[in-house]
């Protein structure tokens, strides 16, 4: 029921997680469309603005030129008369020196009327109404794209002046640099002019470059310029700078939701590994339990009889085989209790001075005589010490379940290592086996509580898994630290490290 409610679990985080994807993908790839379609727009609307400021710096330097010819009095004769009727001056321009050049331009100012004063010197008035016909001209002739001959010189010239000062690349690219950094555009780009275009023809090859901008007239008439258009690099830069926070949002919101579902994950495998463990844990303890209540049982019923009450050889050997299982009994209790108490932290540290070196052989002539097969067991002291300042039952308890678990472990030829050195503040006691090892996925539980290394449904070596995390809890008491090194069929090493 559980493994069925797993698996339902881990269906519906899948599908949250690819919705969530799906959706999140869905969001950007309409953002990017409509991202695109903006930087199109703003392109367009800068490239018109370009167009038009070129244009504008044509115009200012040919009304200037124009005013300036105007006034060169070898050239051009500027004069007043007064109108009766309207009551103000009227102003003519007319060509100097060519007598072919009869036309002449006559006008007056709706905000100006002054004549032209007596003294030559005085030239205010006659700048005045250059400018004033320079701007016209500029105007109604060269914003308007036309030449009209308000003289036949005044005509030519103006002519000259716009081929000179035709529409260039060179003088565009400032201009639309400008409208382009107003919009946060820094996209490459390049032109392209052509002589036949259309402003609405989008069929253009693109050449390597993935926008290109509509087409505008320049109204250059002596080559084959006439059109102009702007070709853009890809537009990523502009595009990503307007979705970073999207991006950054979608990303995060992403991490966090996959980070959620993995911990959940994580923790339902980690509880059903929990719960395996447990029931695992529970098999062998109820176990453990059951031999030593079954011997104590038929121990006390063997007492019972009248004919062993007689005997005082056997009386004793029941009430021995009694006590020892009693007090096996103990033990094991003792053990799953002092595991929750070094978990709490509530355990007292009694350090004091221990020669570990009759602490260790004593472990060891207590399990050679107990292990119930041949064993070897080689204790070198590397260290040139022989005490350290410890809790003297936990270090006893330590390295008797790390020398219990070498014996159990290994065939039916033990040979144990144990080897003590010094490594910088720490004494070390090294213990290592020839044993059956343990794979290298089950390494990084070994010290976890109830933990068993799998080996099916059958547990031919007998166990609790409450050994390796009680050395574990005492280590950490201690501010000490373990290490265990195995490998399957080889055997395996564990190091416990000692604070000096």
């Amino acid at each position: 029921m559980m493994r069925k409610s797993a698996n339902i679990l881990i269906a519906i985080c899948f599908s949250v997680m690819v919705a969530l994807l799906s959706l999140q993908v869905y969001w950007i790839v309409n953002y990017y469309k409509a991202t695109l379609k903006d930087f199109e727009k703003e392109v367009n609307l800068a490239f018109e603005d370009g167009i038009k400021k070129e244009l504008n710096l044509r115009c200012d330097t040919i009304q200037n030129i124009i005013e300036k010819k105007l006034l060169d009095t070898n050239a051009f004769l500027i004069s007043a008369k007064f109108d009766k009727k309207d009551k103000k001056y009227i102003y003519t321009v007319s060509a100097k020196g060519d007598e072919k050049d009869k036309f002449s331009s006559s006008f007056s100012l709706s905000d100006y009327s002054k004549a032209l004063p007596k003294n030559k010197s005085d030239t205010s008035v006659r700048k005045h109404i250059a400018g004033q016909l320079a701007m016209l001209m500029r105007e109604e002739d060269l914003e308007t794209h036309t030449i009209y001959y308000r003289t036949q010189k005044l005509g030519l010239f103006m002519d000259e002046q716009t081929k000179k000062y035709q529409f260039d690349t060179t003088r565009l690219r400032p201009a639309f640099n400008i409208y382009l950094k107003a919009r946060n555009i820094e996209t490459p780009y390049r032109f392209i002019v052509k002589k036949v275009d259309s402003t609405n023809n989008k069929s253009i090859k693109k050449l390597d470059y993935a926008f290109v901008t509509r087409a505008f007239q320049t109204y250059r008439f002596t080559d084959d310029q006439r059109y102009v258009r702007a070709m853009f690099k890809s537009p990523s830069a502009y595009i990503l700078s307007r979705m970073a926070l999207l991006l950054f949002s979608s990303f995060a919101m992403i991490l966090i939701v996959s980070g959620c579902m993995i911990i959940l994950l994580k923790r339902l495998f980690w509880e059903k590994r929990l719960s395996t463990i447990k029931n695992d844990f529970i098999s062998n303890i109820t176990h453990e339990f059951k031999t030593p209540i079954s011997t104590v049982s038929v121990a006390i019923e063997a007492l019972n009889n009248p004919i062993i009450r007689n005997d005082d050889d056997k009386y004793n050997r029941y009430l021995i085989h009694a006590k020892n299982e009693i007090e096996r009994l103990n033990i094991l209790v003792d053990k799953v209790l002092n595991i929750a108490i070094y978990e709490d932290g509530k355990s007292p540290l009694l350090r004091e001075k221990v020669f570990f070196g009759d602490k260790i052989m004593e472990i060891i002539h207590l399990h050679e005589m107990k292990a119930g097969k041949r064993i070897a067991i080689d204790y070198q002291n590397r260290s040139e010490l022989n005490e350290i300042h410890v809790d003297s039952t936990q270090f006893q308890h330590a390295i008797s379940n790390i020398i219990d678990n070498a014996i159990k472990y290994s065939g039916e030829e033990s040979l144990i290592k144990v080897t003590i050195k010094k490594k910088e503040d720490f004494l070390t006691i090294q213990v290592e086996d020839n044993g059956i090892g343990i794979a290298e996925k089950d390494i990084p539980a070994v010290f976890e509580k109830f933990y068993r290394v799998s080996t099916g449904n059958s547990h031919p070596v007998k166990g609790h898994g409450l050994g390796l995390n009680y050395v574990k809890q005492i280590m950490h008491l201690h501010n000490g630290w373990y290490k265990i090194e195995s490998k399957l069929g080889k055997g395996t090493k564990i190091t416990l490290g000692w604070p000096l």
